[in-house]
């Protein structure tokens, strides 16, 4: 089992998990401004195409506002537990349409109980690897918009409406000053991008992050997490917010965002990931890996209720 005081000192480890407002606050507007930008240049251009290539961005930038929600909810976007209560449940949470507290709940005991019978998470992967006919399958599900109504479906049985104030809130101010400026019409693809997009993205995320892993049973996060290496473009489009370096995120749950590249550069400098099939050179990679013809199992007769907001 993997013991990270014995390849790192405290002061290294100290310096990794510090936190930064200015950062946070930076990373909270990069997001919103990007899903601004969709929005303003499908106003300029109001055609087909570019309406397509827009819903893919906010379906990233969805992605994106999921996953500062999700380093609110571990306490390393800010600084202040109360600034990462707020913003997390009210700007992140409230955006995507998840419950800030029921998902720092669920995703605590991921953490807790990773590689384990009691992980909750689990059900996410272990359809992996899959078939080629069962993965075109769940593909065919994401773009299609069943997932993401799906999801929908699911986020309102899980909670009450008052829990929905956030979403309520948010969703309302953007209806409003969508009506102010007459372009009501833009709202559309947020919903696109969060319907046909976002489901897409975070199965490709969660591949990326567990998917046919080497040991998904092993207590050993070099065995049961994957960290896939990308570029800019890629990071852009597909894996916002260094979601990538999902290893180094298990190894230590305190390191924030901004730092999880660093941290993969020291610990592979230390050797801890010599021996171990634990870091992939890109997506097109995993996605090899998570296809199997003849190890791949088809499509489960219960798909996961929400693989959407499932956030490791």
């Amino acid at each position: 089992m993997l013991k990270l005081s014995d390849h790192i000192s405290s002061d290294e480890l100290r310096a990794l998990c510090q936190s930064s407002d200015l950062v946070g606050w930076y990373r909270v507007l990069v997001n919103y401004a990007l899903i601004s930008a969709a929005g303003i240049i499908l106003l300029i251009f109001p055609y087909w195409y570019t309406f397509i290539c827009c819903s893919w961005i906010v379906g990233g930038r969805i992605l994106g506002i999921a996953i500062l929600n999700h380093d609110a909810g571990h306490g390393t976007l800010f600084r202040s537990h109360r600034l990462n209560h707020i913003v997390g449940r009210w700007l992140l949470g409230g955006l995507v349409l998840v419950d800030y507290h029921a998902f720092k709940s669920g995703h605590g005991l991921h953490h807790r109980y990773a590689g384990s019978t009691q992980d909750p998470d689990k059900l996410f992967v272990i359809g992996y690897p899959a078939t080629p006919s069962s993965m075109v399958r769940k593909f065919a599900r994401d773009f299609s918009g069943i997932n993401g109504f799906k999801e929908i479906a699911y986020q309102i049985s899980v909670s009450s409406w008052q829990k929905r104030l956030p979403n309520i809130l948010v969703h309302s101010v953007i209806i409003v000053s969508l009506l102010f400026f007459n372009a009501l019409w833009i709202y559309s693809v947020f919903w696109a991008g969060y319907i046909f997009i976002y489901p897409a993205l975070s199965r490709i995320r969660i591949m990326g992050e567990h998917g046919a892993v080497t040991n998904i049973n092993a207590l050993d996060p070099c065995l049961n997490t994957r960290t896939t290496l990308t570029n800019p473009f890629v990071s852009l489009l597909i894996c916002p917010n260094n979601v990538n370096y999902h290893l180094e995120h298990h190894i230590h749950q305190k390191i924030p965002a901004q730092n999880l590249k660093k941290a993969h550069v020291l610990f592979k400098q230390r050797g801890m990931y010599e021996g171990f099939d634990c870091i992939e050179s890109n997506y097109w990679q995993v996605l090899k890996k998570c296809i199997s013809k003849r190890h791949g199992k088809s499509n489960l007769t219960h798909h996961a209720p929400s693989s959407v907001n499932n956030m490791s």
